[in-house]
């Protein structure tokens, strides 16, 4: 189970970083960064890996081996979609963040499918999101320019 969840894994890391690596405008990649995301965080190989974890209290090889391969496999994937959004502009620590934040965000809404999946509703709260991000990117922008 363990060697299927690291294929699975890493096929999905591979995926996201070619993603990332073909988008180039601020926009598209907030909006690419949260499709990407819920195409692996809304998937059932990481529920998978959620369910194993879960299960596993008390293996604690077990656990290391699947925290190991999720660390491996989503670590380049933050970095990739960092240094895309840094090719287009953004300042590195500003990249950084947003990638963090967007992912927390879609991997916490992938949690709450467990108890309340309104698909419907989280459309509603990525958007907003996405816009929120679009308007601190604008803002912020301006702000330098002003300085």
């Amino acid at each position: 189970m363990v060697a299927t969840l690291e294929f699975v894994f890493k096929q999905a890391q591979e995926l996201s970083r070619k993603r990332a690596s073909a988008v180039n405008r601020p926009r598209d990649l907030i909006d690419a960064v949260i499709a990407d995301a819920r195409e692996f965080f809304f998937s059932e190989h990481f529920m998978v890996a959620i369910d194993i974890v879960l299960s596993t209290s008390t293996d604690q090889a077990v656990r290391k081996q699947i925290f190991e391969i999720s660390r491996k496999a989503r670590r380049p994937v933050e970095t990739a979609w960092t240094e895309a959004l840094v090719a287009s502009g953004v300042p590195a620590a500003l990249s950084s963040d947003i990638v963090a934040l967007t992912l927390s965000l879609v991997r916490g809404m992938a949690l709450r499918t467990l108890w309340d999946n309104d698909p419907k509703w989280f459309d509603e709260l990525f958007g907003l999101w996405k816009r929120m991000i679009k308007v601190f990117l604008e803002a912020h922008q301006q702000a330098g320019r002003g300085a």
